[in-house]
């Protein structure tokens, strides 16, 4: 089993979710680079940073008590992808939204939208067309937000369009800088505010944003606009996000660029072998099943998966399964009752079954 993450925030292997989360704040303020300078470890910090991310998601961590790090290697799953939101959230009631008591980016605020799209969309890429309601520039004010374009330096801010704050966090005081309320970080402040949008600088428009969704793209994924989100009082913009979602498939289980599927098949069909469609995104195809073919085998077809950026696709991974009849004829029963009893090497015998099963 593996240890290195629980070693690292110093929990047994079959620790609650509590006492994981307990060890994290515990070991994370200890080597926080804005810590004591004494205990201070940024690379620590990062390792104790990952091993929570994975120990907190119970899938991901079940992947690593079987598979250590390789089975958490590569891209995150929806479930993976929850986890790293809950961590930030974790994060951030520690160390407060700004982190590591750094300065506050003053850009526009990013939107973000939705939409959902079938496998085969996904296979082959589609195009997908938004209307979007955000804040531009103010067409009256150019987005100035002064009525006659005449601005002074906010008294404020001193022009500098921040103000600086000292908050109070589980690590001690933190200086941190804030945008400016009464100039919107711009450091300007109108003479006469635009009738418009009110000196903001912004009004609301409603555009229309195509995007190219890729092929390959996963569930869970988000395709990022830039220029097409919020602009900020200080004339930065900033982008839409759109977040994907693949609806699952009636007979096809994705896994990163693996398309897998069941087969059910007769006795005879995998006896004496034969041919299947299979529903694939691209369109459908044929599949050999090999005579001889066992319950449970599996088929592995190269390059009919998903496309990946890496130039090729994934492959297809066919199951078969066998049904066996539950009434029989006596006919029938007379030739499974040969079956029985000749030896497993010899399989002449499927050609006189052939008109039976």
């Amino acid at each position: 089993m593996a240890k290195e993450y629980y070693e690292l925030l110093g929990v047994s292997e079959d620790a609650s979710q509590d006492e994981i989360k307990k060890a994290y704040r515990k070991k994370a303020k200890k080597y926080h680079p804005d810590s004591n300078k004494d205990t201070a470890d940024e690379e620590k910090f990062k390792k104790i940073n990952k091993a929570y991310d994975v120990l907190s998601d119970e899938d991901k961590r079940k992947k690593y008590d079987q598979f250590g790090k390789q089975g958490v290697e590569g891209h995150a799953g929806r479930g993976q992808r929850r986890a790293a939101s809950n961590f930030q959230d974790l994060f951030e009631q520690i160390f407060g939204g700004g982190g590591f008591g750094s300065q506050r980016k003053r850009g526009g605020k990013n939107l973000k939208i939705h939409t959902t799209i079938s496998l085969g969309e996904a296979y082959s890429g589609v195009e997908k067309t938004f209307e979007v309601e955000r804040k531009a520039k103010c067409s009256e004010c150019s987005g100035t937000g002064a009525e006659n374009g005449n601005t002074s330096t906010c008294s404020e801010c001193n022009g500098r369009g921040q103000v600086r704050k000292v908050q109070r966090t589980p690590l001690g005081r933190m200086e941190t800088a804030a945008e400016c309320p009464k100039c919107n970080g711009s450091g300007k402040v109108p003479e006469e505010k635009c009738s418009n949008c009110d000196g903001s600088g912004t009004e609301k428009k409603e555009e229309t944003v195509t995007v190219k969704v890729p092929e390959g793209v996963r569930d869970g994924q988000r395709l990022r606009v830039r220029n097409k989100g919020n602009r900020s009082s200080t004339g930065e913009t900033g982008d839409l996000y759109v977040y994907i979602s693949v609806e699952e498939h009636e007979s096809l289980e994705r896994k990163d660029h693996d398309l897998f599927t069941t087969v059910t098949l007769g006795v005879g069909d995998v006896a004496l072998g034969t041919s299947v469609e299979i529903d694939h995104p691209d369109s459908n195809i044929q599949v050999d099943v090999p005579k001889g073919t066992q319950p449970g085998q599996v088929l592995r077809l190269n390059g009919k998966g998903m496309p990946s950026r890496r130039g090729r696709n994934g492959d297809l991974y066919v199951k078969v399964d066998v049904e066996i009849p539950k009434d029989v004829s006596e006919d029938q029963r007379e030739v499974l009752e040969g079956m029985r009893k000749k030896p497993k090497e010899d399989r002449s015998f499927f050609e006189t079954v052939k008109d039976f099963i």
